[in-house]
């Protein structure tokens, strides 16, 4: 297993967490809009389902056909979702870094985002 380079590449793969139980598929991935790193996934979580739960991409390893995220169900109920094609609003950035108990600092960008969906 590795940390793929492009994440972009894994669009659509199955996303995995807790003892390889299935999320959904990997939908967007949001970036740091400063350093430009990947900072959430956006995990489409149901087969028609256009909801999309944020996880962080910290710490993710893949295999040929999927990814593994370390956290579990218990971790990321109640975590932010955005739906098909919908920036995260940004009053729920903060929200979805103090979940996942990571730390957050406001954006010094113009745009005043922290994050960015690619």
């Amino acid at each position: 297993m590795t940390v793929p380079t492009n994440i972009g590449e894994w669009r659509d793969k199955d996303v995995l967490i807790d003892a390889d139980e299935k999320l959904g598929k990997l939908a967007d991935i949001y970036y740091d809009a400063e350093s430009d790193e990947p900072v959430f996934l956006a995990v489409r979580t149901g087969m028609l389902s256009q909801k999309q739960v944020l996880v962080p991409a910290r710490d993710l390893v893949t295999s040929p056909d999927h990814i593994t995220l370390p956290w579990t169900k218990a971790d990321i109920d109640g975590a932010p979702t955005t739906r098909s094609g919908e920036e995260l609003p940004v009053e729920d950035e903060e929200r979805a870094f103090r979940h996942f108990g990571l730390d957050y600092t406001p954006p010094a960008s113009t745009s005043g985002r922290r994050l960015v969906r690619r």
